[in-house]
């Protein structure tokens, strides 16, 4: 009866090893894979429009392209030109009843809700300065990548229920055409944005790169346009962008510990 005792009490034993075994190295894999993600960010030049510095408004964006303006646009109508449509402009200073308290920086960006208001920056994008490419945004997505594109809203007072900001990824085809990858639909509603002094963060996801995706090597395009008339604007702050590895060697790794500490205690389990 003792050495039956001893037995079972090992056999006990071998599972809760084997458990903790297969629950540490699970755990190992997660943090080293968490470790990866802080890692993988990738820069965004002037993601925060912070340039050029302004002590007010100035229409001039460093680093980002404006969008065209589009045939049903009548600035004598709308008095604004389309280039008055976004800017950057400086945070009041603290205290004040319409400071931002959590805007990256000094300035941000704002944005007219008219559609088709908007801005992109990619490899072969331009700005006020130059007509030419500074290449400065060179990322691309690479096969088992996925890509995280987060960016602070704030909608403006007075903007209509509804209203959108669109937000996205994309590449350039071999037509030079801007073809979305993915993209996120921000509604406003007076219940998400229950004021104008605090950035809301909104995400846009791509799913791990596959290698016969149509973008797989293709240079990252970020783009920021207003999708319907608001009646007010959107204020944009610190858009960043981060890429992750594809888990699939820890997917692996828990899979087959999983399989052995299974196989282990069916080999074990008592008749």
């Amino acid at each position: 009866m003792h050495a039956q005792n001893t037995s079972c009490a090992l056999s006990a034993l071998g599972r809760c090893w084997s458990a903790a075994v297969f629950l540490i190295s699970g755990a190992a894999c997660l943090v080293a894979w968490n470790s990866t993600v802080g890692a993988a960010d990738i820069a965004v030049p002037n993601g925060s429009f912070e340039t050029p510095g302004t002590s007010f408004v100035d229409t001039r964006v460093n680093s980002w392209q404006k969008t065209p303006q589009p045939a049903w646009y009548d600035p004598a109508a709308f008095g604004y030109t389309w280039d008055q449509t976004s800017g950057v402009f400086a945070n009041t200073a603290p205290g004040a009843v319409d400071h931002i308290d959590n805007c990256d920086g000094n300035q941000a960006l704002f944005l007219f809700a008219f559609p088709q208001a908007g801005l992109f920056q990619d490899y072969a994008s331009t700005d006020w300065s130059s007509s030419t490419p500074s290449h400065a945004f060179d990322a691309v997505f690479e096969v088992g990548m996925s890509y995280r594109l987060t960016v602070g809203i704030i909608g403006g007072p007075g903007l209509a229920e509804g209203a959108d900001l669109v937000l996205g990824l994309y590449y350039r085809d071999s037509l030079n055409n801007l073809v979305n990858v993915g993209a996120t639909d921000v509604r406003y509603s007076a219940a998400s944005f229950p004021n104008s002094t605090h950035f809301n963060d909104y995400e846009v996801v791509v799913p791990a790169v596959q290698a016969g995706d149509a973008w797989a090597g293709q240079h990252i395009g970020i783009q920021i346009t207003a999708g319907s008339m608001g009646n007010s604007y959107w204020d944009v702050d610190n858009v960043r962008l981060s890429q992750v590895p594809e888990p699939s060697s820890c997917v692996l790794l828990l899979g087959g510990l999983g399989g052995l500490w299974l196989a282990r205690r069916r080999f074990h389990r008592p008749a």
